[in-house]
């Protein structure tokens, strides 16, 4: 069972880096972003969470909506990514509400952006993990959640190159 589970967890490594690394070849709206959070981990109850992750946001000037990508370390899954789009709630400041998927470990979430200051702005994002699907799928929902039912953060992004 170890080498299995070993196993996916490097495949999905590697498939998240390939998936997300295109996406930042053209440098402009570039960030880094820290965040803390919590889990809830089936039969162990509220575990931690950290990751440091870079960032880049794809807007259009005419357009409200926009797609934020991410890809970093965090712990305790070592990498992780984010995929979402949503909607600016004030595209002057960058706020904005977003929906989308964590690839690895498996979650689908919401996010806010709240206004943007003169270095980045602050996050909140809730997630739901795969695990809630177990039943309803043919795939094991548990091992590539890593077991998680609900996941909170709370991050900062400082701006890298801004367009």
């Amino acid at each position: 069972m170890a080498y299995f589970y070993t196993n996916n967890v490097n495949v999905m490594n590697k498939l998240v880096l390939l998936f997300l690394f295109p996406f930042f070849l053209n440098a402009q709206n570039l960030y880094v972003e820290s965040n803390i959070g919590v889990a809830s981990i089936d039969g162990l109850g509220v575990f931690p969470g950290a990751s440091v992750l870079f960032g880049k946001r794809f807007e259009k000037s005419e357009s409200q909506f926009l797609l934020d990508m991410e890809i970093g370390l965090a712990f305790p899954s070592i990498v992780t990514a984010k995929l979402g789009g949503g909607i600016f709630i004030n595209k002057e400041k960058k706020s904005a509400v977003l929906f989308g998927v964590r690839p690895w470990p498996f979650h689908v979430y919401s996010q806010i952006n709240f206004n943007e200051g003169r270095r980045g702005q602050w996050i909140v994002s809730v997630e739901a993990g795969g695990v809630l699907l177990d039943d309803y799928v043919d795939v094991d929902m548990y091992e590539i959640s890593l077991e998680s039912l609900f996941i909170v953060n709370f991050g900062y992004r400082w701006n890298i190159i801004k367009k």
